[in-house]
């Protein structure tokens, strides 16, 4: 569909803002039902089973919801079947559009040392950013990050190999194809550059459907759309979000000093500095 460059503003954002919105909520019905088809699956299997009726199932619906081993396999398998659309589609829509000189461009500045340093340097300030954001979030409700907490164990607390699976390889693929692919490029046909990184981070935000990683992972989210905007690719942000990911899986295995606040805030700032500095010298 070609943008009429004659349209007003309010039109522009609107038709931009929309067809980015729908995008996400595609996906995320997708996934809302996968799980619901896993969780009625489920309850039919232990109907057969044991002969029960429906009123007796309805009780051990509860028993499967919290099956922490049972919930991690079932976001396994729903972010699955999202990145079996969402990377085709960016794919078909996108990706193929590349040109030789964007490609050219991609060997040349971004296969190199210093933007993946860059890349993951810049996650290791982010991540500690998220769990200072989260420390302010568990003082003004702890009610709220109460809740999180248990969620998280409840869709990430049973198997620790699935749960890798899903958060370091899955999502980094099946939402950088979705919120880098196809939003943040559906994005630039209507906005700057600097509005289209607000606004996918917005979204990318929404899209994790609470309030806790709603909030932190706007800074993360728009960091990996001035990556995926800067490097011409999704192949960079894809890294950048696995190694964050990763990094939860691998702080609790270091000293307890890495985890305090002292050294979230250090960590903040010298990969901030760090990241300024390498990018002032880019072109040298």
């Amino acid at each position: 569909m070609e943008y009429n460059k004659n349209a007003g503003a309010g039109k522009k954002f609107l038709e931009g803002i929309l067809v980015s919105f729908e995008i996400m909520v595609l996906f995320m019905v997708l996934q809302i039902l996968v799980s619901f088809t896993g969780t009625v699956a489920a309850m039919s299997a232990y109907m057969i089973q044991t002969g029960n009726d429906v009123q007796d199932a309805q009780y051990a619906l509860w028993d499967i919801m919290t099956d922490s081993t049972y919930m991690t396999t079932l976001t396994v398998v729903a972010t699955f079947v999202s990145a079996v659309f969402s990377v085709p589609a960016y794919w078909i829509i996108w990706g193929r559009k590349r040109t030789e000189q964007d490609r050219q461009y991609f060997r040349e500045k971004v296969l190199k040392l210093k933007p993946f340093a860059m890349i993951v340097i810049a996650s290791c300030g982010l991540y500690y950013l998220a769990i200072l954001i989260s420390a302010v979030i568990a003082v003004v409700s702890p009610e709220t990050m109460e809740s999180y907490n248990e969620m998280m164990d409840m869709a990430l607390g049973g198997s620790q190999m699935l749960a890798m699976l899903a958060a370091v390889i899955l999502a980094p693929v099946n939402e950088e194809c979705i919120m880098r692919g196809l939003i943040l490029k559906n994005l630039q046909r209507f906005f700057s550059t600097p509005v289209v990184i607000i606004i996918q981070a917005v979204l990318f935000g929404i899209f994790h459907a609470n309030w806790v990683q709603g909030i932190y992972v706007l800074p993360v989210g728009a960091a990996l759309g001035y990556v995926a905007i800067k490097s011409r690719s999704v192949i960079p942000s894809i890294f950048m979000h696995l190694f964050y990911n990763m990094l939860s899986f691998v702080v609790i295995l270091l000293p307890e000093f890495c985890q305090t606040g002292i050294f979230a805030i250090s960590t903040v700032v010298v990969s901030a500095v760090a990241v300024w500095i390498m990018g002032r010298t880019e072109g040298a």
